[in-house]
């Protein structure tokens, strides 16, 4: 039989013990509570900003106005003020990176890092511009209007680019810069399409880089959207091999949602584009078999990613989900507000706009 001193020290260190783990689990709803109190405050700014004309009700709407100027007038209630019709591509451009950088700033720590650099889509913009403009002989006064500086595609890097007197000697300009390897590529492939593919496989790298060092309660939801966009992102660099017979493979990316590496490699061993479509059965993306073209099948795909985003920003709408649908949904809204504007200005028909638009049901 244990004496009493025996049973006191028991006692005592199942009592610490107790104490231990209960402490233990409040410091992980403390950690959780403050995750939450942190998202407050930048979450409560995308709801009140949001993407009102990703909405199909206030996209009919807006597309039932009789001119440009009243578009224009109705856009700058939410923000995008243009001074000049002629170049509003460029400003509502610049009106949402605005938008966006002032939410990313309210952002935690590691949240705030991975958006940022979720913005580093914005310089490869920049650079493909110049480089397709470069191609075709625009004059390097017009390419300026067109083009704005970002946080790593500077002044001095677009003024280099632009002035330059070919295509190689603007992309030796990007020497300096995060896309450094697209030269490589140019100079194997001597391709603009591998350049633009290229680039857009760095941002969605860099992007994977920065997730790995978010939190867990951050981590949850920026992986869910970010696994959506990587499969987007490959089902259309898949699409575009197929339509132009070459080999893609070296620029998917892994790490998608649906379309992990095995499904990568078995879609880009289709030998038609009939059986990459057949492919995609059981997957999110089979809907894109009924598009009419590779354009159609490229403006589904970016509904859907659209519509998840959303979807999953309410689901995880106490933490980085709010964040990720708002970045890529005003993204979509700033593509449909050039888009309708751009289409008032040629006097295209109204369905016409409306098939390239990206919405939602509100």
């Amino acid at each position: 039989m244990l004496d009493a001193y025996t049973m006191m020290l028991i006692g005592i260190s199942a009592a610490f013990i107790a104490i231990l783990i209960a402490v233990v689990v409040f410091m992980g709803y403390l950690r959780k509570i403050l995750s939450i109190a942190s998202f407050m405050g930048p979450n409560a700014t995308i709801f009140a900003i949001g993407s009102k004309y990703t909405e199909i009700e206030n996209m009919e709407k807006i597309l039932e106005m009789s001119s440009v100027a009243e578009v224009i007038n109705d856009i700058k209630k939410e923000g995008y003020t243009i001074e000049n019709a002629e170049n509003a591509d460029v400003e509502i451009e610049k009106k949402m990176i605005e938008m966006m950088n002032e939410v990313i700033a309210m952002l935690p720590e590691g949240t705030q890092e991975f958006a940022e650099s979720y913005m580093l889509k914005y310089d490869a913009q920049v650079i493909k511009r110049i480089l397709r403009a470069k191609a075709v002989g625009v004059p390097k006064e017009k390419i300026y209007e067109t083009i704005y500086s970002c946080k790593h595609i500077s002044d001095i890097v677009i003024n280099h680019m632009v002035e330059a007197t070919s295509v190689d000697d603007s992309i030796s300009a990007l020497d300096a810069t995060p896309f450094s390897r697209v030269i490589e590529i140019w100079n194997e492939k001597n391709s603009l399409h591998a350049v633009d593919t290229a680039i857009d496989a760095i941002v969605l790298e860099k992007l994977i880089e920065e997730k790995s060092k978010l939190d867990e309660d951050s981590m949850e939801a920026i992986n869910k959207i970010m696994g959506i966009m990587i499969d987007v992102y490959n089902l259309k660099v898949l699409i575009r091999g197929k339509l132009m017979r070459i080999n893609v493979e070296k620029y998917l990316v892994n790490e998608g949602y649906e379309i992990d590496s095995w499904k990568i490699k078995t879609l880009g061993e289709s030998r038609s584009m009939e059986e990459l479509l057949g492919n995609l059965e059981g997957t999110s993306y089979a809907e894109i078999r009924d598009a009419k073209d590779a354009f159609e099948s490229e403006l589904i795909l970016d509904r859907i990613l659209l519509n998840k985003a959303i979807e999953l920003g309410m689901v995880y709408s106490t933490s980085s989900g709010p964040t990720m649908m708002f970045l890529i949904s005003k993204e979509y809204e700033a593509r449909n507000l050039k888009a309708i504007i751009k289409g008032f200005q040629e006097n295209l028909d109204k369905d016409r706009i409306w098939k390239l638009l990206v919405g939602v049901a509100s």
